[in-house]
């Protein structure tokens, strides 16, 4: 099993990662989660509402993700760091999140993670899973 992305990240409360969000996150988090979520640059970018070259500017100028984008890179970090635990690997994971959900009226969890809302029904899921319901 490969290590956790994060694992303080998984014990991120909700207040916790607001004020990180709003105390600003390097550009390089961008790249280094996306590379552990096995994300192309395209699809990180579209999780985050901006463009692949905004990224890339934001890296080669060492300037900070704004406060709604580090909100929803944190929370994906949040996600996929208690997603590996439950599931034992990131491969095993985003297997799940492809997956069809009762919980999210029979649509993948994939399909929610471009908001922070989104990203709270697919960690409802995870909750549900772990107290033993189906998700």
């Amino acid at each position: 099993m490969a290590s956790s992305f994060n694992s303080d990240a998984f014990h991120m409360d909700d207040l916790s990662l607001v004020a990180q969000a709003q105390d600003g996150l390097d550009a390089q988090t961008i790249t280094t989660f996306r590379e552990h979520a096995q994300f192309s640059k395209e699809v990180m970018a579209g999780l985050l509402h901006i463009t692949p070259k905004t990224i890339d500017n934001m890296k080669a100028k060492h300037k900070k993700i704004g406060v709604v984008q580090a909100e929803i890179l944190l929370s994906l970090i949040r996600l996929f760091s208690r997603g590996e635990q439950l599931f034992g690997s990131i491969d095993e994971f985003k297997d799940w999140l492809g997956f069809p959900q009762p919980a999210l009226e029979m649509q993948p969890p994939n399909k929610f993670l471009f908001s922070v809302t989104g990203i709270r029904l697919v960690e409802e899921c995870l909750e549900r899973i772990e107290q033993g319901y189906a998700a």
